[in-house]
């Protein structure tokens, strides 16, 4: 793999920005997963409270939709190290797990 740049950071702090990452990361998902579990519930049940958010675990369809995205997620983020190298959109979006849109005729 090419260089992409300067490095910034020297080798002893590379484990701490890493670890840093890793909690933002923890954090989004977590947002994100109760982001999909709030919308299903205010679509099937109209209202939800923090405690029916808290206690809900998922089955069937939303718990494979939750899987797949949660997998969506982990390529994106362990993907973006490669984006520094191979910057197309068509190459980003495979990474992420998605297909590039159809040029228009």
């Amino acid at each position: 793999m090419e260089p992409t740049g300067t490095d910034y950071l020297g080798a002893d702090s590379v484990t701490d920005v890493a670890r840093m990452l890793m909690a933002l990361v923890s954090e989004v998902w977590i947002m994100r997963d109760r982001q999909i579990v709030t919308e299903y519930l205010l679509e099937t049940k109209g209202t939800v409270t923090r405690e029916e958010l808290d206690e809900f675990v998922p089955s069937g369809d939303l718990a494979a939709q939750i899987t797949a995205e949660r997998e969506r997620f982990a390529r994106l983020v362990a993907g973006a190290p490669i984006a520094a190298v191979r910057r197309s959109v068509p190459e980003i979006l495979e990474r992420a797990g998605l297909k590039a849109p159809e040029a228009a005729n």
